[in-house]
């Protein structure tokens, strides 16, 4: 049982443009699926990015991913048995996408659906002809900075059937795939943002695979040209911003990190 990793999703005052952002820049395709009092919804072909819009009381940025799965008994048996310290529980019936919420040992959220059972093929599509689509850039990881890196890492290897990766950047991160699009669990603690403020545990960045770092570039030069309102947000600049900038580099496995306009970290790579 490989899971897939099918969606990804944060919040945003300005989700809207956000939606923009990443259509205009990476390609992603709007789903056609509008909610328009709750998300902008864009993808891959594969996996799905939501934006949502903050609500009261809560706090902006990177917020969860979803995982699909072909038993969710069976993942919740496992997660039980093996794993107590974290919990699965069912989700409203307005939710076909999401049937289930969990977190892991530390914490970090996910939505669990079914395949079959997926109500947004548009977006979480895993082939060409159960509705998705191919293209040359496209969501290729989503990075947790988590207190127990290594019991977390466990879980999703365990439960999930994802698959550990040799990647050994930064030390002490763990790196699964599920053959497409990599979870990675990254060690958190305060020494690591020595020199600027506090990034407080949970989701950390996403990334994404494109056909090269230069044809990137020059389309976000192109569209910042025609729409200054989808610049990604600066990075580096003061001690502090540099610090901020330093670490994600060193966090990465990527070649190329930016920010959108809301400030979410993105890694990038061509290889």
């Amino acid at each position: 049982m490989l899971a897939q990793i099918n969606h990804m999703a944060m919040s945003s005052h300005h989700w809207p443009m956000v939606g923009r952002f990443y259509e205009a820049v990476f390609g992603l395709r709007n789903t056609g699926r509008s909610r328009p009092l709750n998300a902008v919804t864009v993808g891959d072909g594969y996996a799905g990015l939501n934006i949502n819009p903050i609500r009261d009381g809560f706090a902006g940025g990177l917020d969860h991913f979803g995982i699909t799965v072909e038993d969710a008994g069976e993942v919740l048996e496992r997660a039980r048995r093996k794993f107590p310290e974290a919990a699965i529980v069912k989700r409203p019936s307005t939710r076909p996408f999401a049937a289930f919420s969990g977190h892991d040992p530390d914490g970090n959220v996910f939505d669990l659906s079914e395949r079959d059972k997926s109500k947004l093929d548009g977006i979480y599509a895993d082939t060409k002809e159960e509705g998705g689509w191919n293209q040359e850039r496209y969501l290729n990881k989503f990075a947790i900075r988590t207190l127990h890196a290594g019991k977390v890492a466990e879980f999703y290897t365990e439960v999930f059937e994802l698959k550990p990766l040799n990647t050994k950047s930064p030390p002490g991160s763990y790196h699964m795939t599920d053959g497409r699009v990599t979870l990675s669990i990254l060690p958190w603690s305060i020494p690591v943002f020595e020199g600027m403020s506090i990034k407080r545990p949970g989701p950390d960045h996403i990334g994404f695979k494109v056909e090269s770092i230069g044809a990137l570039k020059k389309s976000i030069t192109e569209v910042v040209g025609g729409c200054t309102y989808l610049a990604p947000m600066p990075t580096g600049g003061n001690k502090e911003a540099e610090a901020r900038k330093a670490l994600l580099a060193a966090s990465t496995t990527g070649k190329f990190q930016l920010a959108d306009p809301d400030g979410n970290w993105i890694d990038v790579t061509d290889e």
